[in-house]
């Protein structure tokens, strides 16, 4: 039943905490003015210590009565009832998530589950009815979550994303600098970027030229998760026999690297991508029956090719939104040293076409001999 439920993880709570404060058997009776056979019996389940025992070891392990205890007892009925207050916040339902919210931490006050939820449905209703007593409240609550943080199972859940949200709690109800604070404080790998510099854009007492180093960066994050993403995409509908989609997925990467050109016909860093995502459109094509397209790609795919290698580019010159103090930013990637060796490699693998090489031979020698034409 429940109360053995309770007395097994007690037990087992008070040996684990014990062990990890580094304390012998011997060392906790004393601590408490009992037995070394009452604490004996206490972590083997035989007895149950008295209520005011309980509250002297979880002030003396430096946790909450609950955590002390353990969830076994609550653990469903808490879990369902997070859940429930996050069902209704994703529904729209703010009034009834609130409803429950202050039920729901009464039962269960240091419950890292319902603190957060509670703290998330306040925050979130705040932002939406643009209640500042709810985000203030809201923000408490996400605060107080980070100490009960240890109870966390959920992977999608941590300091990092508890501290986001307690920023934008911060900069919905003004507090712009210490919202800021944070956001650099937890820009781990660039990912509040953007944030960063939207908030220093869409505030008059800002310098707009704040902004300018996240926003680059923040560019930079852009072309790159597209990249990496538009290529993944290409390579999963290849893979599952969707040459189309997957032809369509390096098209549309295309297109956004040729846009985020100021000049079309100059090079820029791009030009080094574009080269191989060409050529890939060129093997594409004749997967799908379309031989017309082939040489046409493959072209672009030299053309490309060849302008980068004639004046390799790595900085950000020729790029749409460069913005602040461009002269350091250096681009990296792992296509080797060339863009017409990147090419080569790519239509040269063993499931491509021989089609392909003799068409990219044939322009080799047109170059040699100054007749190429894109």
């Amino acid at each position: 039943g429940k109360g053995v439920n309770m007395k097994l993880s007690l037990s087992g709570n008070i040996s684990k905490l014990r062990k990890e404060n580094a304390m012998t058997q011997e060392q906790l009776a004393e601590a408490l003015g009992v037995t070394f056979a009452a604490v004996s019996k206490w972590e083997r389940g035989v007895a149950t210590p008295d209520l005011n025992f309980i509250a002297e070891m979880a002030d003396l392990f430096g946790v909450s009565l609950d955590a002390l205890v353990g969830f076994a007892v609550q653990n469903q009925s808490a879990v369902s009832l997070a859940e429930r207050i996050h069902d209704l916040q994703r529904e729209k339902k703010c009034g009834e998530a609130i409803g429950e919210v202050e039920k729901a931490l009464l039962k269960y006050p240091n419950d890292f589950r319902i603190v957060y939820r509670c703290g998330e449905a306040y925050e979130v209703a705040g932002m939406e009815q643009k209640n500042e007593v709810y985000t203030r409240r809201g923000i408490e609550l996400l605060e107080r979550s980070l100490l009960l943080l240890s109870q966390n199972t959920d992977p999608g859940i941590n300091e990092f994303t508890i501290q986001n949200d307690i920023a934008q709690g911060y900069i919905a109800i003004g507090r712009l600098d210490k919202g800021l604070e944070i956001l650099k404080k937890y820009n781990v790998s660039g990912a509040h970027n953007s944030l960063i510099a939207l908030t220093y854009t869409n505030n008059d007492c800002f310098d707009p030229g704040e902004a300018a180093p996240y926003l680059m960066r923040a560019f930079g994050d852009i072309l790159t998760m597209t990249i990496r993403t538009m290529l993944s995409y290409a390579n999963y509908y290849d893979r599952i026999g969707d040459q189309k989609a997957s032809l369509d997925a390096v098209l549309w990467l295309i297109h956004i690297l040729e846009s985020s050109k100021v000049n079309a016909n100059a090079v820029a860093f791009v030009d080094k991508i574009l080269a191989p995502c060409y050529a890939e459109c060129a093997n594409l094509s004749y997967c799908l029956g379309r031989q017309n397209d082939v040489e046409p790609y493959l072209r672009r795919a030299y053309a490309a090719a060849k302008a980068f290698d004639l004046a390799p580019s790595y900085k950000v010159e020729n790029m749409k939104f460069c913005v602040g103090d461009v002269s350091c930013a250096t681009v990296y990637d792992n296509l080797g040293g060339s863009a017409m060796a990147a090419v080569e490699h790519q239509i040269t693998q063993e499931d491509r076409n021989e089609m392909l090489c003799k068409i990219w031979k044939q322009m080799a020698e047109e170059d040699t001999q100054g007749r190429f034409q894109p």
